[in-house]
């Protein structure tokens, strides 16, 4: 799944004392703590089904609880909705975009060869190679703003969340920049939830993990399979990893803190591969799955790279389809019955940050993408699946194609 972090906006605070912290959204839910008027809380996700609830994380009497409560339980509901909206996207990869344009506007006004051919590594996953040339131009100039957002970048992509900061700060306090700041606030509050610090180096992957979760065999056996499995993937659709692919694997509770994902997310990619770990030391078929699936949003960005981003169905529906996931009977009856009812979207306005969704409209979404995959492969194959995913034209017309064969 594509990334998707939160950003903690406007501050919520509960309103009254006595207020039930339930297990779901429902008045007859299991109340798990009371909150007293005045607790913070942090947003985890707004529940999109019409409920109007929110769930939340809170501390009380000094330990963490995790619940749902509704949105009139809330201050600043109103604030943190208007500044969410006007926010970047939520979505980590979309969130970076910000700053990759400043540092687009770098290389553009910069008569530095070196500089803009390190603009063009960051933007072709080559980060490592990026931050050789840029590091040297920063120790002949090392006040420089723009270097520095520059160099952030590249450490950054490069797994060096420590790195980015302290340049990124250094930019900021030499030269303020909302994005950067936007930025720098969401990369700080990843890496002070990241606890994965262990790494092992495969041929096309390196993984960082922490070893109270996955012990060292089972990590071992994760780089052999995202080998494998990038093995497969580029070989059906053309892509290439000119530098080792990053890998993250965290336990469950991790996983969600430092990404800030949905609770029906098991992965997410964003420019690193990021895994939620199941119980048990082995890899499991859903595991495999989970690494193909990530693997395959790499693949998808590296042929996008010099053009715009394949969109959300594509990304999500190939992600499912070359990481084994089919479609049930029962799943294409409903998709037909919503269709025909004009409930469910086209394929071609399937392009937003699915992370907002509601459990049950996620899955609407993604078995849709994975039905339009489908029929990709099954009435434009001869196409070849990297000319579709690279040349926007032949996108737009094979998307309008797959709508009516879709019946939306």
């Amino acid at each position: 799944m594509l990334a998707h972090s939160l950003l903690l906006l406007a501050a919520l605070a509960v309103k009254q004392d006595q207020t039930p912290l339930r297990s779901g959204c429902e008045a007859a839910d299991e109340t798990i703590a009371t909150l007293p008027a005045g607790t913070p809380v942090e947003v985890r996700f707004r529940v999109a089904d019409g409920s109007d609830c929110f769930k939340i994380a809170a501390t009380v009497n000094g330990k963490p609880v995790v619940g749902y409560v509704p949105a009139s339980a809330l201050s600043n509901v109103d604030q943190f909705e208007q500044q969410r909206n006007a926010a970047v996207s939520l979505d980590s990869s979309r969130a970076l975009n910000p700053v990759e344009v400043e540092s687009k506007k770098v290389a553009a006004r910069s008569s530095d060869p070196a500089l803009k051919q390190a603009s063009q590594l960051i933007e072709a996953n080559q980060p490592t190679r990026a931050l050789e040339i840029l590091e040297p131009m920063l120790k002949r100039d090392p006040k420089n703003p723009d270097l520095l957002l520059l160099a952030g970048l590249a450490a950054y992509r490069a797994d060096q969340a420590r790195t980015a900061l302290d340049y990124w700060k250094q930019s900021l306090d030499l030269a303020p920049n909302d994005a950067l700041e936007r930025i720098y606030d969401k990369v700080h509050r990843e890496s002070q939830a990241d606890r994965s610090g262990d790494k092992l180096y495969g041929l096309h992957v390196a993984l960082r993990y922490e070893g109270q979760t996955l012990p060292a065999d089972t990590a071992r056996a994760v780089v052999a399979t995202l080998d494998q499995e990038f093995s497969r993937v580029s070989s059906l659709l053309g892509c290439w990893a000119d530098e080792r692919i990053i890998a993250i694997v965290q336990s469950r509770e991790a996983y969600l803190r430092s990404t800030g994902a949905a609770e029906w997310s098991g992965g997410q990619y964003d420019g690193r591969i990021h895994i939620s770990w199941m119980d048990g030391t082995d890899v499991s078929p859903e595991i495999r799955r989970r690494l193909a699936h990530e693997l395959v949003h790499a693949c998808i960005t590296n042929l996008s790279i010099g053009g715009p981003p394949a969109p959300a169905w594509l990304q999500e529906g190939l992600a499912q389809k070359l990481s084994g996931d089919t479609l049930s009977t029962a799943a294409r009856d409903r998709l037909r019955e919503l269709a025909e009812a004009h409930k469910i979207p086209r394929l071609e306005d399937l392009r937003q940050n699915w992370s907002r969704m509601s459990t049950e409209n996620a899955r609407i979404a993604y078995n849709l993408a994975l039905a339009g995959a489908d029929a990709l492969y099954d009435n434009f194959y001869s196409y070849g699946i990297r000319n579709v995913v690279t040349n926007p034209q032949i996108l737009q017309q094979v998307t309008a194609e797959l709508d009516k064969k879709l019946g939306l």
